[in-house]
This record gives C-alpha cells, structure tokens and sequence, in this order.
C-alpha cells in the first residue's frame, strides 16, 4: 500500500471510529429518554407500575429477538446498508412514538427502536475490533461506552428542559414550532422530535464514510448454525452470556425504577429532582468511563471489574437505605463503579473465542433481554412489596458480575502502558 493510500485508510478508519462512537451517543439517547420518562408515562397514560414496566420490556425484547439474525446478517451483507436500515427502522419507531400518542402504539414504537439500536450495536462491535485491533478492544469498547453515557447525560437534561419550558409557555424556536404539533399533556414527548433530527443526521453521514469490505462471500460464509455449534464448544460463551444478563439487568433497573424511587420514597419531584439525578447518575458514568479508560492502560481488565463491582455493591447498600441526602448521592453515584462493566466483560468475552465475531456479537447482545427482565421483576414486585424492597433484588446481578475476576480466561492480552 503506497502512502497516500495508507494516509487514505487511516483517515477513514477515523471517520468510521468518529461515526460509531456517535451512533453510540444515539443509543444513549434513546435509552435514557425512556428511563427519564416513566413517571410521566405512568402519569400521562394512567397505568400502574407493572404496564409501564412492558415499555422498556418492549425495548429490550427486541435485542431478545433481533441480535442473532442481526449477528448472521452482519457476517454476510454490508455493514452500511445494515446501519442505514437500522437508522430508518429508528426513524420510523420515534415517529410512531410521537404521532401516535397511546400507550399501544407507544409500546409498538418501541419495539421498533429497540431493534434498531440491536442492529446498530451488533455491527458495530465487529467492526471496532476490525479497525483498532483485538488488543485495544476493551480500551475502545470503553470509549464507545463513554459516548453512550454523554447521549444518557443529555437525555434528562433536553427532556426536562424543553418539558418545562413548553409548561411555562416558552415561545422561541424550535418551542414554537413544537407546541403546534404537541398536545396539551404531553410536553414530554419533544425531545423525540430532536432525536429524529438527530437520526435524519446519521444517515446523511453514512454516504461519506468508506466501510470495510466483506471477506468472506455469501456462498463460502458459514450459516448461523455451523457458526454457533462451533462457538458453543467455548463453556466460556455461555458464562458471558449469563453474565451480559445480569448485568444489563442491574443497570435498567437503576435506571428504569430510580426516578420513581426518589418520588414513592423520599417525595422528590421526578420532572426535576429526578430528571437531575439521572442527570448526575449519567456524569457519574462520564467519570467512570475517563477512569476505567486510565485504569485499563495500568491494570489488567480483570483486577478493575472486580475493584469496581465491590464498589457498587457498597453504594447500593447506602443509596437503598440511607436518608435523603445520603441515597441523592449514592445512587447516581453507583454508576461511577458500574460504567465500565459493559465494555470490559464484552471485551473479555470477545477475546476469549477466536472466529465468528459477527454471529458471537449476535449472541452476546441478545442478553440484552436482561434489560427487560431487571424493570419487570423490580416492577413486578414492587406493586406488592413496594418499591424500595424489591430493588435489593439488584445485588443478584452485581454478585454475578463480580464473579467474572475469577473465572475469565482470555485468549488475547489486553494492551496495557506498562
């Protein structure tokens, strides 16, 4: 490769690194929006706890049912065209979401920006490990997690700004423009006008990016069953799969059940103290990410999780039984132990096998369905214990993950400064 070529490829591989860190941001965004919302969906829709529960049920059920199709297509068909049907299928989900205001519709639209978001997060595992190389996944992975956190950031942040000055008969653009396509009642739903923007963006940016070629042909790849008997070979890939279930199970059920935890338990107001505490929860994160990024240079990714999980289930124990002010700090302050736990477990898992990433990244997504389970099971038992109980259910997950210090055993060492 000549160096104008080399200098060529590098900067593509930037704008492709640049592009999904983005589409991370979106999915934080999106994720967030939703756990920032239920009180005004339980509000707005008149429904108890165990209906608003199936909303963020809905989403994550489509990472259930869609991240292993998503995973054998992902092997065989072009990253761009999956990321630009994703991109749509998002579009299409928000729209419904804001132009159909029942909760039916809603759970439907749902649905359908969860699948987008499988889609999008799938594909583009395989091709972060692509560009930068198996050895920096976890430093990257954690990177990408960072993005996701500043979208998760936002969200509270946009939804209670435009929320409240849509009450208070905000008049400036884009309010104006807004108030006359939003009823009365549901000023809550704006900010989705600004993620469709956001989605139209995206997909503008996908025509400028080169993405990396196929290698296999869809005649010579392996179909979805012979990859997966092979990967099943690995015990290690079924104790990451339970172990990405337990984890996205603690982390939506923070962040589905903690705004309505601060207004049943300690009578704060979810339109403004909550939104500010997912808000801190979500800085938290950021912090988090910045620290395990410095940490996984120095230490090896295990000895971190293990550090960190520790510490979660130390701030757990005082944000669930604390008084006001004390659960106020604890529990945003839960996600500085917990940011960096997706990223590493993903890439310890993705570093134990050594082909088919595309299918594995299919597999290991789809324990996303624990990010339906956490809210149900903490909503589930809420109505009948109360809100406060059932969340101790959280250390269940939280013991799992500390469990992979022990038993990991990567194929590929991760990079480290020292």
């Amino acid at each position: 490769m000549r160096p104008d070529q080399r200098h060529a490829h590098s900067v593509n591989n930037v704008k492709l690194i640049v592009f999904l860190n983005l589409m991370f941001f979106l999915v934080g965004l999106l994720e967030s929006m939703l756990s920032a919302l239920i009180p005004e969906i339980i509000r707005s829709f008149q429904i108890n706890y165990g209906l608003a529960s199936v909303m963020p049920f809905a989403y994550f059920l489509a990472f259930t049912l869609l991240c292993i199709p998503a995973g054998i297509i992902a092997s065989k068909y072009s990253s761009r065209n999956i990321l630009v049907f994703a991109l749509l299928s998002a579009f299409v989900g928000l729209s419904m979401f804001v132009v159909f205001l029942r909760y039916q519709t809603s759970v439907v639209s749902l649905f359908l920006t969860g699948s987008a978001a499988a889609i999008m997060q799938v594909t583009a595992l395989p091709l972060i490990r692509n560009v930068c190389g198996a050895e920096n996944l976890a430093f990257h992975t954690t990177l990408n997690q960072l993005m996701y956190s500043v979208g998760a950031l936002c969200s509270p942040v946009i939804y209670s700004w435009l929320t409240s000055n849509m009450l208070h008969g905000a008049r400036f653009f884009p309010l104006n423009m807004l108030s006359t396509v939003i009823p009365n009642g549901f000023e809550w739903t704006s900010a989705y006008w600004l993620l469709i923007l956001y989605i139209l963006f995206m997909l503008v940016m996908t025509f400028f990016i080169r993405f990396p070629s196929q290698v296999k042909t869809i005649a010579s790849a392996p179909t979805g069953t012979q990859a997966y008997k092979e990967l099943f070979r690995n015990k290690y890939v079924f104790f990451y799969f339970l172990t990405m279930v337990a984890c996205v199970s603690f982390d939506q059920g923070i962040l589905a059940w903690m705004s309505k935890f601060f207004q049943d338990v300690h009578g704060l107001d979810p339109l403004t103290e909550g939104a500010s505490r997912l808000s801190f929860y979500w800085m938290m994160a950021i912090v988090g990410c910045f620290t395990g990024l410095i940490m996984l240079r120095f230490f090896d990714s295990r000895k971190v999780l293990a550090v960190l999980t520790a510490g979660a289930m130390i701030t757990l124990l005082f944000a669930l039984h604390g008084t006001t002010p004390v659960s106020k700090i604890a529990f945003p302050l839960i996600s500085l132990f917990q940011a960096v736990f997706w990223p590493v477990i993903m890439s310890l898992a993705f570093n134990s096998v050594t082909k088919h990433h595309e299918v594995f990244s299919g597999f290991m997504f789809t324990a996303a369905f624990g990010g339906a389970l956490g809210p149900v099971i903490i909503g589930s038992m809420g109505d009948v214990v109360g809100l406060g109980a059932s969340l101790h259910y959280l250390f269940i997950p939280l013991i799992v993950v500390f469990s992979v210090a022990f038993w990991a055993k990567p194929l590929v060492a991760q990079k480290k400064s020292l």
